[in-house]
């Protein structure tokens, strides 16, 4: 009404303190669903903290190497990681708009699509990442209208 956004569509991100994304979750879930997701993340950073002994490339290969399994587990999409961009200790990765839209990733389902995403580009930052989870994940256009209140 009056232009103010009416609601819409949620994604949730577990990200460190950086700002930089472990898991996303997109769309609404139920409770134990969330849950489920929350501690699934938290184990992941757990085992990158664990693995990676302080090496920021190979946290990022363990945070990458969860969403493949992920991806392969729910979808039975199995993605060669020769097919990967290279995993570096430098910046985080900047997600590329035209990953999600091809036929195939298309075909994955939403949280698929997720799991696409951070594969490829782990651990990447939350301002780069919900453009793309928001606008071709959940099919919504981002808004900086507040949402009315009934």
């Amino acid at each position: 009404m009056d232009g103010q956004k009416q609601g819409g569509n949620v994604a949730s991100y577990f990200c460190l303190a950086d700002g930089t994304v472990i898991h996303a979750v997109a769309g609404p879930v139920d409770a134990q669903t969330f849950l489920r997701e929350a501690r699934w993340a938290v184990d992941l950073r757990k085992l990158a903290v664990t693995e990676s002994r302080g090496d920021v490339a190979r946290y990022r290969a363990t945070i990458r190497r969860g969403h493949l399994e992920r991806l392969r587990a729910e979808t039975g999409h199995n993605l060669p990681p020769n097919t990967l961009p290279r995993i570096a200790a430098q910046a985080p990765p900047t997600p590329q708009v035209g990953l999600l839209q091809t036929p195939a990733a298309q075909a994955l389902g939403r949280q698929g699509q997720v799991h696409l995403l951070l594969a490829y580009f782990p651990l990447s930052r939350l301002d780069e990442t919900y453009p793309i989870v928001f606008e071709q994940v959940l099919g919504e256009k981002t808004s900086t209208l507040p949402v009315a209140m009934k």
